[in-house]
């Protein structure tokens, strides 16, 4: 299928949080409106990646370039998945929370399977008839990649499909999916001891054929799509496709109109996850040619009733190379756990902040935000190693004691205690 666009848009106001400092970033050159030619990054310069919840608030207030998804609102909601409601009363502030979750409730201990649909997306840029560059999961990148390798067929064999020998709980190896072995060791105490070998959550994947979307490019003011270059980059690929040291932005409110129709004429109902899958290529909160309001790397979403939920990735071929504590598909991971733990994005808690990508204070249950660009130690799996993003637990956001495998807070260990009060926020 391929989908065409050329809209045009002001930028929203809506500010979006980023992960370190705010850098503002230049091309090397000052070059023309009508050029074809991506701008240059200065040499050296690491990218900011935002916060994926404030991507899915952009996505909301959005009133340009063919509107916004609405997540859905408070309460309890009515979802084509299996979730399971909790409540708690948090220690943080004696307040009462519930919200909802994939899956079932571990005391049950019952297995859940999720249909995911994996929808790899190539992305074509087009500057004018003779010149397009395009950025394609199913396609080779052997200087980055490796041979024989794709983005696609990596995330298919990466530890957020397959199984992987996860050590957090209690009963040894937990040789099971990422987002699984999270859930359970978020709630480990909670799972009684008959149930701790029965109790899962896991994807089905299915892969859809690559979807290609032709968006019309250019480096002007009002940009929607816009490529960049940077050098010192992996990769040896010449031609126009997964060119080295390219990167791909596109507004992201020009991306999410596309991706929804995609799930409604793929036929893919409520009771499955659609995951789209870019390559080397990501979103801007606003106009795509200013680097300033890139770079969201993933997001996930929640529209329509019963809900439609979806998640956005991208697979990143360099190696921290061109941004911070990114890399294959530790934005997947941060996505996929935070759609599992917050399926409609308004699961509340306590404010906390001051920490990973949050400067401010938030009040949601987005467990891979206050870790963003921190990785779990390397998973090497068929040959590849693989890098997962770290995550916060359940009792990080509600308070102690744990409830987490082994009383801990977060997935790796970088956690010691619950979140503090936010502000000023920060963790322990």
């Amino acid at each position: 299928m391929n989908f065409s666009t050329g809209l045009r848009a002001t930028m929203p106001c809506v500010a979006l949080l980023a992960f370190g400092s705010v850098t503002l970033m230049q091309a090397e050159d000052d070059q023309s409106d009508n050029s074809d030619r991506p701008i240059k990054i200065a040499a050296g310069t690491r990218l900011n990646h935002m916060s994926g919840s404030e991507a899915a608030k952009a996505v909301n207030a959005a009133k340009t370039s063919g509107g916004g998804a609405a997540r859905v609102s408070g309460g309890s909601t009515t979802f084509g998945l299996p979730v399971y409601t909790y409540s708690v009363t948090s220690s943080r502030n004696g307040s009462h929370y519930s919200g909802q979750i994939v899956g079932a409730n571990p005391a049950v201990g019952t297995q859940t399977i999720v249909p995911t649909y994996l929808i790899p997306v190539k992305l074509v840029f087009k500057y004018s008839s003779t010149t397009s560059y395009a950025f394609d999961p199913t396609g080779a990148d052997v200087g980055c990649l490796g041979q024989n390798n794709t983005a696609l067929s990596l995330t298919q064999g990466s530890p957020i499909f397959q199984n992987y020998p996860f050590s957090l709980t209690g009963s040894g190896d937990d040789s099971t999916q990422y987002a699984d072995h999270f859930n359970r060791a978020s709630f480990w105490a909670n799972v009684t001891t008959p149930n701790q070998g029965r109790f899962h959550t896991l994807l089905s994947p299915m892969v859809e054929p690559v979807q290609t979307v032709t968006l019309t490019a250019s480096n002007n003011y009002f940009s929607n799509a816009t490529v960049y270059t940077a050098s010192g980059q992996c990769g040896s690929n010449t031609g126009s496709t997964n060119l080295p040291g390219y990167l791909g932005v596109v507004n992201i409110n020009t991306w999410d109109p596309i991706a929804q129709s995609l799930i409604k004429s793929l036929g893919i109902g409520t009771n499955a996850l659609p995951v789209f899958l870019f390559y080397n290529a990501v979103m801007s909160q606003g106009r795509a040619s200013n680097l300033n309001n890139c770079c969201i790397l993933g997001y996930h979403n929640a529209v329509g009733s019963p809900v439609q939920t979806y998640a956005v990735a991208e697979f990143e071929g360099r190696d921290q190379s061109l941004f911070t504590g990114v890399a294959d598909v530790s934005s997947l991971a941060h996505e996929i756990n935070e759609w599992m733990q917050d399926p409609g994005g308004t699961n509340a808690t306590p404010a906390w902040g001051g920490v990973g990508q949050v400067s401010g204070c938030q009040n949601n249950y987005e467990v891979g935000d206050p870790l963003s660009g921190t990785l779990l130690p390397v998973a090497t799996l068929n040959g590849f190693n693989y890098h997962l993003q770290e995550l916060a637990f359940f009792s990080w956001f509600y308070g102690a004691p744990s409830i987490a495998a082994n009383g801990a807070y977060s997935d790796g260990g970088t956690f010691k205690g619950a979140a503090k009060t936010c502000p000023p926020g920060g963790t322990n």
